[in-house]
């Protein structure tokens, strides 16, 4: 057995695998989804999500294989991020002199055919393989190979997303232990330079997030994954069990999650570039135009959207349109088994110093907007983990979302410099409150 000679890189390549955060981590469906199509597409038994340390290959996901890691002295993997070849191959381990006296090859799982993809980032350096495995020898074919390298990019891009959200993550929580540790007068007339500066650091980790998430890299790779999938649907599947269409028809439901959640993300890192001029308008208006826009969800739900008392907001409108399209849409989405869904619109204008705990400015008027709902509500104690991004209460079976759109309310209304909050309780709906600052019309100009 030839043991595969280390990468030229290997410290500067184990840095980065940690810098993921993804060793030992729980399986994930997104990952296992990724496995099961290569597996479908190559018709092989195994398929592998290796990630390789200095002393072990661990499997993010492991299709067809009952053991989590190896040793790396015996992984195949090993040989294939240390070689120049777009993919690695043997189509008979028992007759290469590098694997045939192997013990992942005279042993369980008892590798015949091997084939593996690097995974690596945007510098070059690779990560780990996503590989398929036989126990008898085959050969792919190139449609085989090109879709086995599109899959690898998807386990790249979803690896990028994973690390782009803690970071996002570990930014949020810096700008609030921040904001905690600062006096009320302070917060608003000695400390405004610094809040402004961590404020653009935030904003430059989003955007430098979102633009790597949704750039063509993230969305090209996707569409051609739902054209294989459309492709083994109109011509084989027939051909497949009932399981594998079964898997079929879970992976292309994965597809479909993941190009809504690329479409949320899109809107919430578009929330502070577009539309930056503040008008004064009026709430009816802009709660009317929200109500044609979603006229066939309204129709289609029975759902009565009423407008009780009106007032003047100074807003964004495309951005406010797009808060009260999320409030509406999310008020729909969690109505009650057999209940029509209804929602409330009110809007008065109302003193800043009338609410000394939610930290506005005494001198200022506000725009006190109220949106209810007769919804399925939640525990009061989740409050402010609904406004987190990637934050959900519920799974996909029982109601479909990507724990996005209540992020995009909060920073819509961050970007306003006003304050959100949410009154609820289990099966009571939910009552959400938005402060903005009412403006002149001659401080506008």
């Amino acid at each position: 057995m030839t043991k595969a000679k280390i990468h030229d890189r290997e410290k500067e390549r184990l840095a980065l695998l940690n810098s993921y955060s993804i060793l030992d981590t729980l399986p994930e469906k997104d990952y296992d989804n990724l496995t099961k199509l290569a597996a479908e597409i190559c018709q092989t038994p195994i398929s592998l999500i290796t990630l390789l340390d200095d002393k072990r290959q661990w499997f993010k996901s492991h299709y067809g294989l009952g053991v989590s890691e190896t040793p790396i002295e015996d992984a195949f993997c090993a040989h294939a991020i240390t070689g120049n070849d777009p993919i690695f191959t043997t189509e008979d381990a028992r007759e290469d002199e590098r694997f045939y006296d192997n013990p992942l090859v005279t042993g369980d799982p008892n590798i015949v055919f091997y084939a593996g993809i690097p995974l690596k980032n945007a510098s070059g350096l690779p990560l780990g393989t996503l590989c398929v495995i036989d126990n008898k020898p085959r050969k792919l074919t190139e449609s085989q190979k090109e879709s086995l390298n599109i899959l690898s990019e998807q386990v790249i891009n979803l690896l990028e997303l994973r690390k782009n959200k803690l970071e996002l993550e570990r930014a949020h929580k810096k700008l609030k232990k921040f904001s905690k540790k600062l006096e009320k007068k302070v917060f608003q007339r000695t400390n405004q330079l610094e809040i402004k500066t961590i404020k653009l650091e935030l904003m430059i980790n989003d955007l430098a997030s979102f633009n790597h998430i949704c750039s063509h890299d993230l969305q090209e790779p996707l569409r051609k994954i739902q054209m294989f999938i459309s492709q083994v649907s109109d011509n084989e599947f027939h051909n497949l069990s009932t399981a594998g269409k079964h898997k079929l028809e879970r992976i292309d439901l994965s597809a479909a999650r993941m190009r809504n959640l690329i479409q949320d993300l899109l809107t919430y890192g578009a929330t502070e570039t577009i539309d930056n001029s503040l008008t004064t308008v009026s709430l009816k208006k802009l709660v009317l135009d929200v109500k044609d826009v979603l006229s066939e969800e309204l129709k289609e739900h029975k759902t009565a959207l009423k407008i009780s008392k009106d007032c003047d907001v100074t807003v964004r409108p495309i951005q406010f349109k797009q808060l009260l399209f999320n409030l509406f849409t999310n008020a729909i989405k969690f109505t009650k088994n057999e209940e029509k869904p209804v929602i409330k619109v009110s809007g008065k204008v109302v003193q800043g110093e009338d609410y000394p705990l939610l930290q506005l400015n005494d001198d200022k008027r506000y725009s006190h907007i109220m949106v209810t709902d007769n919804g399925i509500g939640f525990d009061q104690k989740y409050e402010s983990k609904v406004f987190e991004i990637f934050q959900r209460l519920h799974n996909d079976e029982e109601y479909q979302g990507t724990g996005i759109g209540l992020a995009i309310v909060k920073r819509i209304v961050t970007t306003h410099n006003g304050q959100v909050r949410v009154e609820s309780s289990l099966g009571n709906g939910a009552i959400f409150e938005i402060f903005i600052p009412l403006e002149d019309q001659s401080d506008l100009k």
